[in-house]
């Protein structure tokens, strides 16, 4: 597994120094970020990224947008030279008819697949209720919807992340490596210092063929930054880089 940086974790630093924000992340160790390149096209962004040393895993790409017309973000995906496109997030309204939702993702994700690329979807809490994850999962083809689990939001949701990233083997090729701890606020915290027992989710990602896990925190009271670099050593402890 590789490690990777959700550019999400600093953006507040990205829309002040786009291309700087970018080579302190490179500084810090990463080689690869999982984003987009805001109002860059795919080539300038490709471009800045190539020039700075940084490669993409992967790019969130709205639900929407791939509705209206799949073939643009497989043709970005192409140009950054990444394979995976990766459903962010559902809004409510959207929320409750998982299977139908599963099966609306089987097609976009074969197109995506004919393309030569995979499709995979981002969890958050709201999926635990009524088994939502579950549903969605069963009522998709493995080949075509696969899992980017975000370990954190899995916990919060009530469910065991190294449980769910056994159950997925061979179906979630990205994990999202986020800590939390409740009692702080925000809860979020780099790696190591929140409530994930990493050693066994790390080993729970080798078991299951997990190629990148992406860094990411929502917040946090300090420097994006900084957290990024702490989780980074922290990884790196662990023989990651």
């Amino acid at each position: 597994m590789r490690l990777s940086l959700q550019l999400y974790t600093v953006r507040d630093h990205m829309a002040n120094d786009f291309r700087g924000t970018l080579e302190k992340v490179r500084e810090i160790g990463y080689e690869y970020v999982e984003g987009g390149g805001g109002s860059q096209s795919a080539e300038e962004w490709k471009s800045t990224l190539d020039a700075i040393g940084l490669k993409v895993n992967g790019f969130h790409c709205p639900i929407e947008r791939l509705e209206k017309d799949v073939h643009g973000p497989i043709q970005e995906a192409k140009t950054l030279g990444c394979d995976f496109i990766i459903v962010p997030y559902l809004s409510d309204e959207r929320r409750g008819d998982w299977a139908a939702f599963g099966r609306q993702l089987n097609g976009i994700g074969r197109e995506i697949k004919d393309a030569g690329l995979q499709l995979t979807y981002h969890n958050h809490d709201f999926e635990f209720k009524d088994n939502g994850l579950e549903t969605l999962y069963a009522s998709s083809d493995p080949e075509l919807v696969q899992a980017e689990l975000d370990v954190a939001w899995v916990a919060i949701g009530g469910g065991d992340p190294i449980e769910w990233i056994r159950r997925m083997r061979s179906r979630v090729p990205l994990v999202h490596l986020k800590d939390y701890d409740p009692s702080k606020n925000p809860q979020w915290q780099p790696a190591g210092e929140g409530l994930i027992d990493w050693d066994g989710v790390l080993a729970a990602c080798k078991d299951a063929g997990v190629q990148f896990g992406a860094v990411e925190l929502d917040l946090y009271s300090g420097d994006p930054l900084e957290a990024a670099r702490i989780s980074y050593d922290f990884f790196k402890n662990k023989g990651l880089r």
